[in-house]
């Protein structure tokens, strides 16, 4: 390693206007991290996060190394430059307020703007750090990626991660079963699940490689800025960085496979283990081809470097950005002074069983007993389904009513969004066909329901209708469009701020439209027992 370039100033030579920047930023970070260390700890897509604010350090040392620093004129380009990042921070964060009083400071999308926000005061900060007078950081790649990575710190806009997933799961499903099929073993194709002689296997969510596409990610830019300094290089290690993570993904799901196919039980040990070192050796090889291509550039050469401008007259850039600062700090304090409190966490659940009616006469009752498999992915253990036959033939008529509750804080509300029939039911098979109306306000036993969000989906010769609604706080969520700031507002004004609250999921499906099975006793019975909480 390379001593620390003595072109770039010193913490303790700073004027006491970047310190305070620099004071100010490193709080905001905290605070930042603060809010999603809860996900970090929980979500294993954003699992890096919790290495986030070491990588970045690293890189701001890095940056420092730098034999021939680059820095900033005076004028009114870096100026502008750092205006228009200030601005677009504060409508960022903005944002952020408006759909956390809509739908809570755990909302993905409070928690990506938040993210985008701060990003920008980052990059702002930079410019001014990069002043020729102050000369702290310069700018460089390195710099630029320690303020990128910040963008992988929080869960991306509602159902990125899902749509992502899902297409994964049918592009890795599909390509263990060509290689497969190659090898002379008979398999096909259902949905995400691959079907073989003897067994089936299930590509899930957290097979499908979204974890160690952002982790490899992650890995490839952070070694971009400290391994190699060529162009040509760095995007090398950034473009083949994901891919080696999609290929050691695939290469897992097609051991399992191969593994289940004879015969050896793939749950627990086989698939954690496979899972765990999956990161590892994806980490090691992204890392290995870094080093190798960092072998082949040469020496890096001093440049001529820029003499010291002595500090005089007022720092507008350092200025702007201590102003932004002190206005996100100024929102951030009326919003902790106006924050209701939360609901205790350890409240009980209510009775879910107790909500869903016996079966009527001449029909028959089934409670789904496999429910606990799904209690990981949705975080809670509050699940509930019960299926309602009025014969043993499949054209008989059928209802099935399901619950899943969660406390408040138990789970953010984009999790629960990211889990919805349109999400999870196309990967196992069934097809979303188009209806009249995708939310339509429903009646039943001459009472108007909150508007469902309403669906179709068919499966070989089978349709089956869905009706779904979601209750945060014991009140129906609508679906908000996310480019609507317009609707976002009114939902905040009308809803305040609020801390987590807890959260129940309906659903209603039938092989019937709501037309004939509105006048079931069950189901009338079901919705009288779920309006005291909310619907």
């Amino acid at each position: 390693m390379k001593p620390p370039a003595s072109r770039c100033t010193a913490f303790r030579e700073l004027p006491w206007l970047a310190k305070a920047n620099a004071f100010g930023l490193c709080v905001a970070i905290v605070a930042f991290a603060s809010l999603l260390w809860p996900l970090w700890r929980h979500d294993d897509n954003l699992s890096h996060g919790m290495f986030l604010p070491l990588l970045a350090g690293l890189l701001i040392i890095e940056s420092r190394r730098d034999p021939d620093p680059q820095f900033l004129q005076s004028g009114a380009g870096p100026i502008a430059a750092c205006a228009f990042l200030i601005l677009s921070s504060l409508a960022s964060i903005g944002i952020a307020v408006v759909y956390a009083a809509a739908m809570g400071w755990t909302h993905s999308m409070a928690e990506f703007m938040l993210a985008v926000g701060l990003v920008q005061a980052l990059a702002a900060a930079c410019i001014g750090f990069a002043d020729q007078r102050v000369r702290f950081v310069p700018l460089n790649w390195a710099v630029a990626v320690a303020v990128l990575l910040w963008l992988f710190a929080s869960p991306p806009p509602p159902g990125t991660y899902a749509r992502l997933a899902f297409f994964l799961q049918n592009r890795v499903a599909d390509g263990v079963v060509r290689t497969l099929n190659t090898l002379g073993i008979a398999a096909y194709q259902d949905g995400n699940v691959i079907v073989l002689a003897r067994t089936s296997v299930g590509v899930s969510e957290a097979c499908s490689g979204v974890r160690s596409l952002i982790s490899c990610t992650v890995a490839g830019l952070f070694l971009s800025a400290i391994a190699v300094r060529r162009l040509g290089f760095r995007a090398l290690v950034i473009v083949l960085s994901p891919a080696i993570g999609l290929a050691m993904n695939f290469l897992r799901s097609l051991l399992l496979t191969l593994l289940a196919n004879s015969g050896v039980d793939i749950e627990g040990r086989w698939h954690d283990l496979t899972g765990a070192s999956i990161i590892v050796v994806s980490t090691l090889l992204v890392s290995a081809f870094a080093l190798w291509l960092h072998r082949r550039e040469p020496a890096a050469v001093e440049g001529p470097g820029v003499a010291p401008v002595p500090i005089t007259g007022r720092l507008a850039l350092l200025g702007m950005v201590a102003a932004g600062l002190l206005v996100a700090a100024t929102v951030a304090g009326f919003l902790a002074a106006g924050d209701q409190p939360a609901r205790t966490a350890d409240a009980l659940a209510p009775d879910l069983a107790s909500l869903l009616p016996d079966a009527p006469p001449g029909w028959t009752a089934r409670d789904s007993d496999d429910m606990d498999r799904y209690s990981d992915v949705l975080r809670t253990h509050a699940l509930i389904e019960r299926v309602y036959s009025a014969g043993p033939a499949l054209a008989s008529e059928r209802l099935t009513l399901y619950l899943a509750y969660w406390r408040a804080g138990q789970a953010p509300v984009s999790l629960v969004d990211a889990h919805t029939p349109d999400v999870c039911w196309p990967g196992t098979g069934w097809e979303s066909e188009p209806v009249p109306h995708a939310r339509e306000t429903l009646g039943i036993g001459g009472q108007m329901l909150a508007p469902a969000e309403c669906r179709l989906f068919a499966h070989k010769a089978f349709e089956t209708h869905v009706w779904y609604w979601h209750l945060y706080g014991g009140r129906p969520l609508a679906i908000v469009d996310p480019h609507s700031a317009t609707r976002l507002l009114k939902l905040g004004l009308r809803y305040g701020f609020s801390r987590a609250e807890d959260q129940l999921f309906v659903r209603v499906s039938s092989n019937r439209p709501w037309e004939e099975i509105s006048s079931q006793p069950a189901l009338r019975q079901f919705f009288a027992n779920l309006k005291p909480l909310g619907l």
